[in-house]
């Protein structure tokens, strides 16, 4: 199901509850409002009666009731047909008195003295007293009909007027009014569902054209998704996405720089123990086929130790690299990995010390710091001459820590210090075995950590110094 149905169909939903919920509300309050606006009419009716009454009751003899009372033949106290007569007239709904309302047959009023004596009344109401209460609001049944019913007696108690309203006035102005909210309703329910489908679909353009546009990237189009006019939102999605496609590319690039720079450094060993292993098979004597055999030897050595390099190197992943450190105690893992390459330094009667450190405890990546002291005493063991000397110290500050490898070999000329950091690059005049890698992992770690390295000459007139500062994260 689509983004645009999903919203459809929630945002409908919640108009529904919203307006329905709304107009439940409404309804309850206007019908409370209607009540309380006829109560206060018909309260209002009953003071301006009795207000009347008592204005003129020293002028008026009340002659209009008993003329009524004689043209229809009507006496007070016969009650039973009195009331069969109010029956007949006013038991139809849309009865109208001439040149009046409709509703006036549906309003009417009472006017009784202190004695219980019925002295004027409304024609569409019966001789009967209709509210024996003497004051105060009421609902009463008479002539087949719902009343409301608000009775009202006089300060000196001489009068007491009646006023009474049939209920479904009421409820005839309550149903035109919910009547008409029903129908804005229903126009308002597919006007607004056409009119948020547009709106929904306007919104999601934005989605849509990011579509496109992962739709056209390929492997060999990586680049970063255009965020221009972009809303707030959809750059989320598009940062994280052009976060992701960076990752990629550096990814892909990397490892097409290594399979590119293994296959071209792969090459030349590979044929030298192609080529020897030919002239074994062709050797003519024991002596010319163990020297090429030897020669095979050394090849494969060769070649083990560059994939052994170049795996290393691609291990070393930039990415999520903070994650992976955590606190360790360097000095521990300097005496380690100098222990494993001590055999290495014995067989050529080197002189492998490490110097007295303290305890050092900072957040790094184990592996890769182990990668980076075995390389560096590896170079150092390889380009140390029989019988020299090799010192490795850690040197502890207050916000970094730095590692010191020493030596008194031959050295690295000033104008070649930046060079030996790139892959496969290997000094002139050297003939030690090597692929030329050591150096641009150890430079790939000390980025890694964002530490720096230098190379700086050592207090002996021969040798090197490497000093890398680690910042303590």
């Amino acid at each position: 199901m689509s983004i645009r149905t999903i919203l459809l169909r929630r945002l409908l939903l919640a108009m529904t509850i919203v307006v329905g919920g709304g107009s439940w509300l409404s309804y309850q309050q206007i019908k409370h409002e209607t009540q309380e606006l006829f109560d206060a009419q018909l309260a209002r009716s009953a003071r301006l009666i009795l207000s009347l009454v008592q204005a003129d009751r020293g002028q008026i003899e009340f002659s209009s009731i008993q003329k009524f009372l004689n043209e229809n033949k009507l006496k007070p106290d016969s009650n039973a047909e009195t009331e069969n007569v109010f029956e007949t007239l006013f038991d139809d709904d849309d009865e109208e008195l001439p040149g009046g309302h409709i509703y006036e047959t549906k309003l009417g009023f009472q006017i009784w003295d202190s004695s219980g004596n019925l002295i004027l009344k409304s024609i569409n109401l019966p001789f009967d007293e209709i509210s024996p209460e003497h004051s105060g609001f009421s609902d009463k049944q008479f002539l087949n009909h719902d009343w409301r019913v608000f009775s009202l007696t006089s300060v000196d108690k001489q009068y007491r007027c009646v006023t009474a309203e049939r209920i479904d006035v009421r409820n005839d102005l309550i149903g035109d009014i919910v009547e008409g909210l029903l129908q804005l309703f229903i126009i308002l329910v597919p006007v607004l569902s056409v009119t948020l489908w547009f709106a929904i679909s306007q919104g999601l353009e934005p989605l849509q054209n990011l579509t496109a546009q992962i739709e056209s990237r390929d492997a060999k189009n990586l680049d970063p998704i255009s965020q221009s006019n972009a809303p707030a939102e959809i750059q989320t999605i598009t940062g994280a996405l052009n976060q992701l496609l960076s990752r990629l590319k550096n990814a892909l690039a990397r490892e097409k720089r290594i399979t590119s720079d293994a296959a071209h450094e792969l090459r030349t060993p590979l044929a030298a123990v192609k080529l020897h292993a030919e002239l074994a098979n062709k050797a003519d004597n024991a002596n010319d086929q163990i020297s090429a055999i030897n020669h095979v030897m050394q090849g494969i050595d060769r070649t083990t130790h560059m994939v052994n390099q170049l795996l290393d190197l691609a291990r070393l992943e930039p990415d999520s690299f903070s994650q992976k450190m955590k606190p360790i105690n360097i000095g521990d893992i300097v005496i380690e990995e100098a222990a494993l390459q001590a055999p290495l330094a014995e067989d050529k009667n080197l002189d492998l010390a490490i110097n007295d450190h303290p305890e050092v405890v900072a957040a790094v990546d184990e592996t890769s710091l182990r990668l980076l002291i075995r390389n560096l005493l590896s170079n150092a063991i390889s380009y140390t001459p029989n019988q020299g000397i090799i010192r490795l110290s850690l040197l502890d500050k207050e916000k970094q820590f730095k590692l010191i490898v020493e030596d008194n070999g031959e050295g690295i000329p000033f104008e070649e210090r930046e060079r030996v950091l790139e892959r496969f690059y290997r000094l002139k005049n050297h003939d030690q075995p090597g692929c030329g890698i050591g150096l641009s992992i150890v430079m790939q770690v000390v980025e890694l950590h964002q530490a720096s390295l230098s190379f700086e000459e050592p207090e002996q007139e021969s040798g090197l110094k490497v000093i890398i500062t680690f910042p303590k994260l």
